[in-house]
């Protein structure tokens, strides 16, 4: 494909989440007010677990958006279709071929569901876009604590909740993991950039950059392709796994791991974990949980705040 094309994996979940933009909360109103999706009218901060605004509409770059309390989402009229005036680049009737693709021709501000599909004759079908952050197409999430192991649904030959418009965001509300056809024709998608966001909360904590041209679903995820980091001894410090597979024995996986030590040593960067150690059974009966270093270097997996 000859599309400009970003993919963006999201981890989201209650250890850890992935992708997603800062700017993407606030809101403009034709009644004059500026607040965002979690504010009263009067300006003044609500609890952010009690979003006062969700449901409120608003109409902005030809397209109309709801406040889900967290977030503005782009919505699709279900009667729209190609013949339709002025049908918006991205919608179901109009779908583009990326989420840069319409972020470029369409101007794109706002982060939400749009429609692409993979070429002219392709079925389209929804994805979540970061427009704020340049235009990014989620194609993979895995929420922490799921109880599908995260490298069988990834590597699978199957979508999971493609069409679960629930599933489109960055938090964990809808308790799945979600996988979209790009992952099973990776090759085909032509991505050049890939882009790992960790997210707590609906926060984006951690983010990753990888170089995509050429690679496949696998091996984009190496430390001879990493562009980016929040980490900055990543690239100097020693490595005995960096990779999407991990070390499956143990049922680690998208695992970038520093050095083993019985259990009380190990220590890495991210990973999502497995039923070996105490750093990691201390959760159960939850299982795959995801696990980040929330320092500017790597840590040791047995303390917990770091």
């Amino acid at each position: 494909m000859h599309h400009l094309t970003r993919l963006c994996l999201i981890f989201s979940g209650i250890i850890l989440c992935v992708e997603g933009a800062s700017n993407s909360h606030t809101c403009n109103c034709n009644c004059g007010y500026r607040y965002s999706c979690g504010q009263l009218l009067d300006g003044h901060h609500s609890d952010s677990n009690q979003p006062k605004r969700a449901g409120q509409l608003k109409f902005t770059d030809g397209r109309l958006f709801v406040c889900t309390g967290n977030e503005w989402k782009a919505l699709q009229y279900v009667n729209e279709s190609s013949t339709t005036p002025n049908v918006p680049y991205g919608s179901k009737a109009k779908p583009g071929f990326s989420c840069k693709d319409i972020k470029t021709k369409n101007n794109g501000k706002q982060n939400g569901i749009f429609w692409i599909r993979l070429n002219d004759k392709e079925t389209s079908f929804p994805v979540y876009c970061d427009m704020v952050a340049g235009g990014w197409t989620m194609v993979f999430k895995a929420v922490s604590g799921v109880k599908e192991n995260v490298y069988s649904t990834y590597t699978s030959g199957q979508t999971y909740h493609e069409k679960v418009l629930a599933a489109l965001d960055v938090t964990n509300s809808y308790f799945n993991d979600y996988k979209n056809r790009i992952v099973l024709k990776w090759k085909d998608f032509g991505a050049s950039e890939a882009r790992v966001v960790l997210y707590k909360g609906g926060k984006l904590m951690k983010e990753l950059k990888f170089n995509a041209k050429g690679s496949d679903k696998l091996n984009w995820f190496s430390l001879s392709r990493l562009s980016q980091s929040p980490w900055s001894d990543i690239k100097s410090e020693p490595k005995n796994y960096f990779s999407i597979v991990g070390k499956p024995k143990d049922y680690r996986h998208f695992f970038i791991n520093r050095n083993y030590g019985g259990c009380s040593a190990d220590a890495g960067w991210m990973l999502v974990s497995g039923p070996v150690c105490t750093w990691e059974t201390r959760f159960l009966p939850r299982k795959n949980i995801i696990l980040y270093s929330k320092k500017t270097v790597y840590t040791n997996w047995n303390t917990y705040s770091e």
